[in-house]
């Protein structure tokens, strides 16, 4: 830190001494995000986007500084959010109503003739999943 900084950090303690109060307000941050991954073991044919909003607190003097605080800690927190989101929904997948869940065709068909063979391999996965 050189000089000026110095200087200038000593005369805001000053300022923020004579205030009095303590001057750190509690900002609630809520923030949309999303994660998106792929299953490898399907060829990454399955793509699966969690949607949510999360929240954290913190202690700030204006909205301002709030939400530069944020902006640094996203910075270094998007694995620690994406493992929490995909555990969270792990655990919860087991005993997941499926009255709750919404299907959507998102395509027109397509009919492709097959061949022996592929139609031998089609088989062994179907089975092999079945197992």
């Amino acid at each position: 830190m050189d000089e000026l900084e110095e200087t200038l950090e000593e005369l805001e303690n000053e300022v923020i001494e004579g205030m009095g109060d303590n001057p750190m307000r509690a900002y609630k941050l809520q923030f949309p995000y999303q994660v998106r991954f792929r299953l490898s073991e399907d060829v990454s044919r399955t793509e699966i986007t969690i949607c949510t909003i999360s929240e954290e607190m913190t202690f700030a003097r204006t909205r301002k500084d709030a939400l530069l605080q944020k902006e640094r800690s996203d910075a270094v927190s998007k694995e620690g959010y994406t493992k929490h989101i995909v555990n969270l929904v792990a655990e919860r997948m087991y005993h997941l109503d499926l009255d709750t869940c919404e299907f959507s065709y998102t395509g027109s068909p397509d009919a492709i003739e097959m061949t022996d063979t592929e139609l031998e391999d089609y088989a062994r996965e179907v089975i092999s999943v079945a197992e």
